[in-house]
């Protein structure tokens, strides 16, 4: 399957783009205004002017080593529309896609929010059937174009996405009925404690955090993202990567290796975006379905191909002063104790540090005071694999990089990667000679496991010897790597972890594996008392108040 992006970009776009959110100037009112503005969805029309064009969509895997189209195999015609002339200035509003309405919708005052605000990912699993060539693949390989219109959110132009998000409502027709097809392939289906916004639970989180199904030829997994609270963005933004370098060093020597952060971006639960701005123009794209001018694009419909909107909904600007307001959003500061919890947090702390849990938390990262995180990536252990993984490597400028029409899903909560067929290696920065251009990041590769009879995450068994040695970097190894999490305003800001699934600071704890697994040990041997000091500890770290 051919991954390059119809979507060209100028080298004076991509300049102006670097230049242009350091030279605006930002207005913190006008910012809060952004962010709490309830967005409309305008109805444009519906007249279009058709253009096709034949997009090969070729099938293979090489053998153990994942996906490998080729442009020489056989696909099938892609039609795409553009609005009839006159059209393109007319900004659509809200959605069609969208999550919510508007910015404090998920985080109401700049915090989190629960789980009826998750958002739900499909995964592509790289080595389903559908890549494989038909011959000598006992006929499994044959990739019928119903498999790849199963979720039409997957596919844009000749660009297939491994992961993006599928979004809780659309302001057009027909997606509700797209949205549910997802049940069909899902053996046992897809409870609403599950699924449904409005109904969706912790507890049915944390029972079956991934949820496995197949659809003709495609192995596909659902997951999801919960809101993180965006207090302190500003200090976090200014905290230096060369500083991250040297404790992820620091703490691999110290350690002997057992804990070895990676540095990426800053911003997502993978860390999968590296400024504010980006994390920013990528919300409005992905969470409200605006486009962002030059930057970021809305989601296509999937219920209508030929929707398309051009027009910017959000301007530079604008995008300017709700990244000021945000990075203006105060850190939690410590609470005011009386001299008795004073002793008690003290000596909860002193437990944290005993525990092993300082070694990821982290105090402070200045200019960032009692953000406790090292902002790396660790590997959080089997419970806490997730279908899509991290990213191989730190991550190019999204700005340069990122096709513009599959950035909205670049945004912390859900990523949008492909795979390129015309290098010999897929983890460098690629673009094509055309001037067209694919993702800037490390697609790790696929460990070969057996095709399971039904679906099933994780796909197979790997030895914890080989995903810590050779396959150490391969897609299956960083499926378990988050992002340390701030604790700052932790006692605010339940439930807990990357989907919501733990409602409590102890539940949290218990969900720990891998470089933290020692210190869960040590946590479940200490006695009540001194357990209730560390949660005292935690819950003495208060979100800001207005």
């Amino acid at each position: 399957m051919a991954v390059t992006h119809r979507y060209g970009s100028a080298g004076v776009l991509i300049l102006a783009l670097i230049i242009a959110p350091q030279t605006i100037a930002q207005d913190p009112v006008a910012g809060r205004e952004l962010f709490e503005r309830e967005w409309q969805y305008v109805d444009r029309g519906t007249t279009f002017t058709a253009w096709s064009t034949t997009t090969r969509m070729p099938q293979r895997r090489g053998r153990g080593r994942g996906p490998r189209p080729q442009h020489r195999d056989s696909g099938r015609e892609l039609t795409s529309m553009l609005p009839a002339e006159g059209m393109e200035g007319m900004a659509d509003g809200l959605g069609p896609l969208h999550n919510a309405v508007s910015c404090a919708a998920c985080h109401p005052g700049g915090g989190a929010s629960g789980v009826e605000h998750n958002v739900t990912l499909i995964t592509v699993d790289p080595r389903s059937p559908i890549f494989e060539r038909s011959a000598g693949r006992g006929g499994r390989g044959r990739a019928g174009g119903s498999d790849m219109d199963f979720f039409p959110g997957l596919v844009s132009g000749n660009t297939l996405s491994f992961n993006t998000v599928v979004h809780d409502l659309s302001t057009r027709r027909g997606y509700r009925a797209i949205r549910q097809r997802l049940a069909v392939g899902v053996p046992n289906g897809l409870p609403d404690v599950w699924f449904d916004p409005l109904s969706r639970t912790v507890d049915a989180i944390a029972s079956q955090p991934v949820v496995a199904g197949r659809y003709g030829t495609l192995d596909y997994y659902l997951s999801q993202r919960n809101s993180p609270p965006l207090h302190g963005m500003g200090d976090i933004e200014r905290i230096s990567t060369n500083r991250l370098k040297a404790i992820a060093l620091s703490r691999t020597r110290s350690s002997g290796g057992t804990i070895s952060g990676r540095v990426a971006g800053k911003y997502g639960w993978r860390g999968q975006v590296d400024t504010l701005s980006d994390f920013v123009a990528g919300a409005c794209a992905s969470e409200l379905g605006l486009n962002v001018a030059n930057t970021a694009r809305q989601a296509g419909d999937p219920a209508d191909p030929r929707y398309l909107s051009l027009a910017a909904d959000v301007s530079t600007t604008q995008v300017a002063d709700l990244t000021r307001y945000v990075a203006d959003l105060p850190a939690p500061a410590k609470p005011l104790l009386s001299l008795e919890e004073r002793k008690r947090v003290h000596r909860g702390e002193q437990i944290f540090h005993s525990i092993g849990c300082a070694a990821c938390h982290i105090a402070d990262l200045p200019p960032a005071r009692g953000i406790f995180s090292d902002l790396l990536l660790h590997d959080m252990g089997p419970d806490l694999q997730d279908p899509f993984p991290a990213p191989a490597y730190q991550l190019a400028s999204t700005r340069s990089a990122a096709p513009a029409s599959r950035y909205p899903s670049r945004y912390g909560r859900g990523e949008a990667w492909t795979y390129r067929s015309d290098a010999p290696s897929d983890r460098r920065r690629a673009v094509a000679n055309d001037g067209r251009t694919s993702l800037a990041t490390g697609t790790p590769e696929p460990i070969a496991l057996d095709y399971p009879e039904q679906p099933q995450f994780p796909r197979g068994e790997v030895k914890e010897a080989d995903l810590k040695g050779r396959h150490r970097f391969s897609w299956d190894a960083l499926q378990r790597e988050w992002k340390t999490p701030p604790l700052w305003g932790v006692a605010d800001s339940a439930p807990y972890l990357h989907d919501g699934r733990a409602a409590t600071l102890t539940d949290a704890i218990q969900w720990h594996g891998g470089e933290a697994d020692q210190s869960k040990r040590k946590f479940d041997r200490l006695n009540e008392d001194q357990q209730q000091l560390l949660l005292a500890f935690l819950e003495s770290m208060k979100g800001p108040v207005d």
